[in-house]
């Protein structure tokens, strides 16, 4: 993740928690997921730069998750750290924003994806959210583990019924991004 990439990342997570107010991290990673795979079927992109892993509770950021918890990443979690901080030992999975976040690292499409996102997951229950995300790009990587628990982009955009054009133009970004690796 370069620099931009991870900036980008922390003005997602900026933006969901203003517009939220504060959020548990499980409601913050369910956020990204549902709208990670709305943007994928319009847009055959990805809003951030960030593998989406099925581990048992639903789909989670991995380098997020990982910063959020202060390891791996350093520069992202110091970024992580310097713009939001946990409620208190009441709620310590709560994040809450520190500042406003800067819409310059957002397009009109990322923020169209993160409100429909925002507006149909934000006010759903633990259970309600686990069920919703334990769609069939989660299980196929869950299902996966032992080979790669990373979800597939084609699978999420299939989920969300996106069509054939846009498939294969994520395909082909995938296979361009594997090349140049």
């Amino acid at each position: 993740m370069n620099e931009f990439e991870r900036k980008k990342v922390v003005e997602v997570v900026l933006y969901i928690l203003n517009k939220i107010g504060g959020t548990d991290i499980y409601h913050l990673f369910k956020i990204i997921y549902f709208a990670e795979m709305k943007h994928l079927s319009k847009w055959g992109t990805r809003i951030i730069k960030d593998n989406l892993c099925a581990i048992k509770f639903g789909p989670v950021p991995t380098e997020l998750y990982y910063a959020i918890k202060g390891e791996r990443n350093p520069e992202l979690a110091s970024l992580i750290h310097s713009s939001t901080e946990f409620a208190g030992d009441d709620a310590p999975n709560v994040l809450l924003p520190k500042k406003t976040p800067n819409i310059d690292y957002l397009s009109k499409s990322d923020i169209e994806a993160l409100d429909e996102s925002i507006k149909e997951n934000a006010t759903l229950t633990f259970d309600e959210l686990k069920m919703k995300s334990h769609d069939k790009a989660w299980k196929e990587a869950y299902d996966n583990w032992k080979i790669s628990n990373v979800i597939s982009p084609m699978t999420m955009a299939s989920v969300m019924n996106a069509d054939t054009v846009t498939l294969e133009y994520i395909k082909e970004q995938m296979d361009l991004e594997k090349m140049l690796l």
